[in-house]
């Protein structure tokens, strides 16, 4: 666990990153190709910035990027727009009605020690950034978010699946193995009348 977890992290240091969880959307962008070069993206809980650091760096050659949290952001490029704010307060209006092509998301509940509380908070973001998705999200765009693994994951996918035409559990390699953490990969957005 320990090996993994500073391979990672010196791997982000080495490249400029801002935190280790780039590799999360790096393995997934590499896997399902579901961000393309002129994308809009909306990075909902950005901070520290390393997700629109590496879309902008790597992948977005004309798009751009808004990113949204409750915690200050320090990351700053010429197609990247910072919101400090929290996503309830936020719907389309928040964005002067722009709609995304994608919406990615690596954030996390606060945590306590217990798993189950863990997952139940998870969740319940989740969901909350799934309703403002809803708003902002194009047709046939697609949408990446963090969840907690636990009893409720089948429920919350079953949600997504009735808005996209796939949902897919992808655990990334640069995952600590013991953590619960898992990505969804929703692709092709249909907006429900």
């Amino acid at each position: 666990m320990k090996k993994v977890q500073d391979f990672y992290f010196k791997k982000a240091k080495e490249e400029n990153y801002k935190a280790r969880s780039v590799f999360k959307l790096e393995e997934a962008q590499n896997k399902f190709k579901f961000i393309k070069a002129s994308d809009n993206v909306l990075d909902v809980g950005c901070s520290p910035g390393s997700f629109s650091q590496y879309m902008l760096n790597k992948i977005l050659k004309s798009g751009s990027v808004v990113g949204v949290d409750i915690l200050p952001n320090s990351f700053a490029h010429q197609r990247f727009t910072f919101i400090l704010g929290d996503i309830k307060d936020m719907d389309v209006t928040t964005f002067n009605n722009t709609l995304f092509d994608v919406v990615v998301s690596d954030a996390m509940p606060n945590t306590t020690s217990d798993r189950e509380t863990n997952h139940f908070r998870s969740i319940s973001l989740c969901r909350s950034i799934f309703d403002l998705a809803k708003e902002v999200l194009k047709e046939n765009g697609n949408f990446f978010i963090k969840v907690f693994d636990g009893k409720d994951l089948q429920d919350f996918k079953k949600e997504l699946s009735e808005y996209f035409n796939s949902v897919n559990v992808f655990k990334p390699k640069s995952s600590r193995d013991e953590s619960r953490e898992i990505f969804l990969f929703c692709k092709n957005f249909k907006k429900l009348r």
